[in-house]
């Protein structure tokens, strides 16, 4: 069985935020699937060691962050809490205060707090141990409150992971592993939970004794 195949367009670099040399903050591009436009917006790098080109297409593959299936750039024993905290880090990175404001539009954060979340990404991944600016809202500060979330049931369900394909002239190599960040799902409290499966309880009851049967720029590495 073959992999649904995407099409990566990375068209501009944000705000320009860096640090260290390199290109921190979230770029903005398109993916198209059969030459249909499905998401344009913010995406961000999870790998530091490939460089990509802004309007230079590449082909890519598509899984959640919270639903690995081995496809992914970044395999291994602890690949899915790296996955998950990562997409932790990404959704706060796009999100910000909106999240503590329950308001559903981005709002990408200033570019020292991008520079830290993506330090921070590219530390999961690849190893870097960098901290540009350093203390507990610097890189090491934000990989800990990640991995904090994660042990506390956090999964990467909002956030998609696309992969270079292997299709690609140099395959998983030519270009970065992107995520693209949806908004997280408010969990119900408890008791409202509770309410609403007792209440989808008695409407399946009822309808069991009624019938009984039954979704090319080039860029800085980042």
């Amino acid at each position: 069985m073959g992999f649904a195949q995407y099409t990566i367009d990375l068209t501009g670099v944000g705000d320009g935020a860096s640090a260290d040399g390199v290109y921190a903050g979230p770029y903005q591009g398109a993916i198209s699937e059969n030459g249909n436009q499905i998401y344009s917006g913010y995406l961000i790098c999870d790998d530091f060691n490939t460089e990509s080109y802004l309007d230079t297409p590449w082909f890519a593959t598509a899984t959640n962050a919270g639903n690995l299936n081995g496809t992914e750039k970044f395999t291994g024993p602890t690949s899915a809490e790296n996955y998950d905290a990562a997409a932790w880090l990404a959704t706060q990175l796009i999100y910000g205060s909106s999240l503590e404001n329950n308001k559903n539009e981005p709002n990408v954060t200033d570019q020292a707090a991008q520079i830290n979340y993506s330090f921070a990404i590219w530390d999961i991944f690849d190893g870097l141990n960098l901290d540009p600016l350093g203390g507990a809202e610097g890189p090491n500060g934000l990989v800990a409150q990640a991995f904090t979330a994660v042990s506390n049931g956090y999964m990467g369900r909002n956030v998609t992971v696309y992969t270079p394909s292997s299709n690609n002239p140099l395959g998983k190599n030519q270009a970065q592993e992107l995520l693209a960040v949806n908004r997280p799902v408010a969990t119900p409290e408890p008791s409202a939970a509770t309410v609403l499966g007792l209440d989808l309880l008695s409407v399946a009851g009822i309808v069991f004794l009624v019938r009984r049967y039954r979704t090319r720029a080039g860029t800085p590495r980042a």
